[in-house]
């Protein structure tokens, strides 16, 4: 019977690798040995097997672990590999242990070839594992058996209280997304809306005047102090449009400041030149760019024309009444 199922191919590949392991030097296997074993050599097809692959080396030899992929051979495959693990014998031994889950999707005996270790790779001494015959066996089937009618499906009771568990939380859940959004809302901290700060005594134009007068003497940008330069002049231009015009410029952006003042009824001809200034300070103050020369003299000046250009508030229109009498 067994001739029936084993290949030829696989006989000579077993007994070749039996009379190899016997030609090995005698000296070599007394410091190493390897074996190989299944938990069963019958299976059915499809089941799962473990190959444990064990190593006992007597001295510091050295040995370079087999490499595997999905399938040892054709009809042979690897579900899973584990890594080897190495311990020490109180004897001084070391043994290297590792598992394979195989399995085979075929019939008939097969042979699980021997597995071979190389040792001290300088000397490229060699042991292989002994070869095992597994036999994989179809699925009985009774053939001779009754043909029974299809039973009908099994009722499955309610279970009420694995449902509930899962309801009750699922309702904690909820209440809490509820309760954490409610409590966002409530204490939610609402944006300070810019509060204008009170307006000084003197008028808001000699303050800014006397204010670039200290600025030119400082001499910021003639001492590589462009960045200084730009913040001071920004903020006095700003504070001076904040107490004159009653725009909150120290808190608004360049064209925030330029649309309010566009509402107070400032001409183009004033604000085109005060635009490009404080663009000119915001790319100084926050974009790290280093104006030249004739364009810091250039800003100073439209900042000191603004001030004497606006000293006077517009006036209101004059009443009808006013300008018939």
């Amino acid at each position: 019977m067994l001739g029936r199922w084993i290949h030829i191919s696989g006989f000579k590949y077993l007994l070749i690798s039996v009379l190899a392991n016997l030609l090995i030097g005698t000296s070599f296997a007394q410091d190493a040995t390897v074996k190989s074993v299944v938990d069963s050599q019958q299976i059915l097809i499809g089941d799962q097997v473990n190959l444990d692959l064990t190593v006992e080396l007597k001295d510091e030899s050295t040995v370079a672990w087999p490499l595997f992929k999905d399938t040892i051979t054709g009809q042979i495959e690897i579900v899973q590999t584990s890594i080897p693990d190495t311990t020490k014998k109180e004897t001084g031994e070391t043994v290297i242990h590792q598992r394979l889950v195989i399995t085979s999707f075929d019939t008939g005996f097969m042979v699980l070839p021997p597995i071979e270790f190389v040792f001290n790779q300088d000397s490229f001494q060699t042991r292989s594992t002994e070869p095992i015959l597994l036999f994989v066996s179809d699925i009985p089937v009774e053939m001779e058996s009754e043909i029974k009618e299809i039973k009908e499906p099994y009722a499955v009771p309610f279970n009420w209280k694995r449902y509930i568990k899962w309801m009750l939380l699922a309702l904690a859940i909820i209440a809490a997304i509820v309760v954490g959004i409610i409590l966002y809302k409530k204490y939610k901290k609402q944006p300070e809306e810019p509060v204008s700060r009170p307006k000084p005594k003197r008028p808001a134009h000699e303050i800014a005047l006397e204010k670039l007068e200290e600025l030119r003497q400082k001499k910021l940008w003639q001492n590589d102090r462009t960045k200084e330069f730009y913040i001071e002049l920004s903020d006095i231009i700003r504070e001076y449009i904040e107490f004159q015009f009653d725009v909150l410029a120290l808190e608004m952006t360049t064209d925030q400041t330029i649309s309010s003042l566009k509402l107070r009824g400032l001409e183009d001809e004033k604000l085109k030149p005060l635009k490009q200034m404080l663009q000119m300070a915001d790319l100084a103050k926050f974009a790290k760019y280093r104006p030249v020369a004739n364009e810091n003299e250039r800003c100073f000046d439209i900042a000191k024309e603004f001030v004497s250009s606006t000293l006077v508030m517009p006036l209101d229109e004059p009443k009808e009444e006013e300008t018939e009498g």
